[in-house]
């Protein structure tokens, strides 16, 4: 509710069934904050909510559509206020939304104001055809989150209003007081299922650990999960809340000692303990859930057959939601993964990450992966009677997956080989060598090829259109170096670094498009760059209007990957030619060595490319 709140306040009209305040100076001694009017024919509007005030002042006479008023908002947060994210949130979420294609940004400055740590951001744009600057201050006294918010209409006397403000900001006191503390919480199902806002929960991941049982004949995957569960928040806890993906069903979730109480809205699930969870520590709980075939499933996330299947979803159960409380995507805590798969004694697993073990007893094979400490905890696999050829002749070790009924000359498995180490030996001298030295590819029923991390689904012949691209010699379709170059580029963006947030979609996809066009100006020349940039160019004026989005407004979960391989390309290339290649490569080295198993934002990956590629950037973003 908070975040909802900020969010409309860039919309924000008067609030409603108040009184106009005529005095002074505006003071609210539970927040311990006080503030003068700009002029004395200025009135206050203060207005109350659950969680957040806020107080409007304008001139007496003057309509709010004028956009000639400014604002103070006062809200609390169960912790430290993060000010930095706060301020990027605001930024994102409310002034580019409001102001939309008229947004520029002018500045944004950390300083001081009444000793306290803050950030000044100035924008321009329009709103309702009212052309506008505003200056907004967010400013953090621990748990407390203070924002004023300046609007200059630009047709009218600029100096003068400007005076009225530095009045107001010269008179802000902000002291030291009882913090009113939050409305007390109600019961998860019928808040879900009242407002369809799913609360954020204490509780993160710090490890997982699968079991992956699947069975042929009822084509049916089972999954048991233990999860360690750290309280990271600041009270005791007794519940915490589990997302799952809405292709599995829960069956039960169970503790070390007993079954647990389950209540559920949607694919959420709140879970009771037997005792509260004190802060820092941790309840190690186990959920059973599975997936059967189902055509209502899309099948480029999972395929289940008798004869096989994969899985590419985010089938892991998940204790914190994919948004904050300000509907901002959530930058989860790093956890390790583990999973074993319990399969027949022909059947192979092929996961990302690395093979630990490989263990046949009783008629059933037993087989390990483990992908250490990721960000966005996540395991792509491919499960049937696969068999391998193998090649480690230089290089990361490559190990190409084929059914029963797939076949490959050793030519072709040459030529995928030679294609995976020219692609993987590119992206680390880009990109910054990883520790990982295996690749694996495996033939699956899926329309394109498919990267993660250190593992490609390979299309099958008849799995998808027609392609001139198809292998004369096999089943699966060999695809050109362009495409095997922008899925190994996948175990770098997305698989060492993840991204969230707006712009994300565009790094995790467009920074892999591009691989493919560097690396052919590399090995063929600038011509083949300069070739295949005209190509994602023209594609992208090729696209519908409607199409034709913004690409930091671009979501994972909505992502064009026609859109983010055109016009997405077309963009880091105008970056590159604006600061140069040398510039360009060292900025990337930099993005993904200091951001390796963590989380990237836009913001870090435009600091990093400097002003000129910012400003280059800035159209094609927003």
């Amino acid at each position: 509710m908070l975040g909802i709140a900020l969010a409309l306040m860039a919309g924000l009209s008067a609030p409603q069934d108040t009184v106009a305040l005529d005095a002074p100076v505006y003071a609210n001694e539970a927040y311990g904050v006080s503030l003068p009017r700009p002029f004395p024919d200025w009135v206050f509007e203060p207005g109350t909510g659950a969680q957040t005030l806020t107080v409007i002042f304008h001139p007496r006479a003057a309509p709010l559509r004028d956009q000639l008023w400014g604002a103070l908002i006062l809200t609390t947060f169960p912790g430290a206020v993060d000010l930095r994210r706060i301020a990027d949130q605001r930024v994102e979420t409310t002034w580019r939304r409001s102001l939309g294609r008229t947004y520029e940004l002018i500045a944004s400055d950390s300083l001081t104001v009444e000793g306290l740590p803050a950030i000044r951001t100035e924008m321009s744009g329009a709103i309702g055809h009212v052309a506008l600057d505003v200056e907004e201050y967010a400013i953090a006294r621990d748990s407390l989150l203070i924002i004023l918010q300046l609007r200059y209409p630009r047709g009218s006397p600029h100096d003068s209003v400007a005076e009225g403000y530095r009045r107001v900001l010269r008179g802000l006191r902000i002291r030291v007081a009882p913090v009113p503390q939050p409305a007390p919480a109600v019961d998860f199902v019928d808040s879900v299922a009242a407002t369809g806002v799913v609360p954020p929960s204490p509780f993160e991941a710090d490890a997982y650990e699968a079991l992956v049982r699947y069975d042929a004949l009822l084509v049916r995957a089972e999954f048991a999960v233990r999860t360690t569960a750290v309280n990271a928040g600041d009270a005791p806890a007794d519940s915490l809340a589990i997302w799952l993906w809405p292709a599995l069903t829960l069956d039960s979730v169970r503790s070390a000692t007993s079954r647990l109480r389950v209540r559920t809205a949607g694919s959420v699930s709140w879970i009771g303990f037997p005792g509260a969870v004190q802060p820092q520590e941790a309840a190690a709980i186990s959920v059973f859930y599975h997936a059967t075939a189902d055509p209502r499933i899309p099948g480029p996330l999972l395929d289940l057959t008798p004869a096989g299947a994969y899985v590419t979803g985010d089938w892991l159960p998940r204790l914190q939601p994919e948004t904050d409380s300000a509907g901002q995507p959530l930058q989860t805590a790093a956890a390790a993964v583990t999973v074993r798969f319990d399969l027949p004694q022909d059947w192979h697993a092929v996961a990302e990450g690395r093979l630990t073990s490989d263990a046949v007893a009783s008629g059933r094979r037993l087989t390990t992966w483990h992908s250490g400490r990721v960000p966005s905890p996540r395991s792509a696999f491919a499960i049937g009677p696969f068999r391998a050829m193998t090649r480690r002749d230089g290089g990361p070790t490559v190990s190409v997956w084929l059914g029963p009924a797939d076949s490959l000359s050793s030519a072709d498995v040459d030529h995928l080989a030679d294609s995976v180490r020219l692609a993987w030996e590119f992206c680390g001298e880009v990109f910054g060598r990883l520790a990982s030295v295996e690749m694996n590819l495996v033939a699956a029923n899926v329309p394109d090829a498919a990267g993660f991390t250190g593992l490609i689904l390979l299309p099958r012949r008849g799995s998808g259109a027609p392609s001139s691209t198809d292998s004369a010699g096999g089943s699966p379709r060999i695809p050109p170096f362009g495409v095997i170059a922008r899925e190994v580029a996948r175990t770098w963006w997305g698989g060492s670094l993840a991204a969230r947030g707006p712009g994300s979609a565009w790094i995790l996809e467009s920074f892999p498009s591009w691989v493919a066009v560097a690396a052919a100006g590399v090995m063929q020349g600038d011509t083949a760059r300069q070739r295949l940039v005209r190509e994602a160019e023209a594609a992208w004026h090729t696209l519908p209007p409607a199409d034709d989005v913004p690409l930091a407004r671009v979501s994972e979960s909505a992502a064009s990957p026609r859109l983010l391989r055109s016009k997405g390309v077309a963009a880091i290339e105008a970056a590159r030619r604006a600061i140069g290649d040398a510039r360009f490569r060292e900025s990337l080295m930099l993005v993904a060595v200091e951001h390796r198993d963590a989380w990237v934002a836009l913001s870090d990956v435009l600091a990093a490319l400097g002003p000129d590629a910012a400003a280059v950037l800035r159209p094609y973003l927003y």
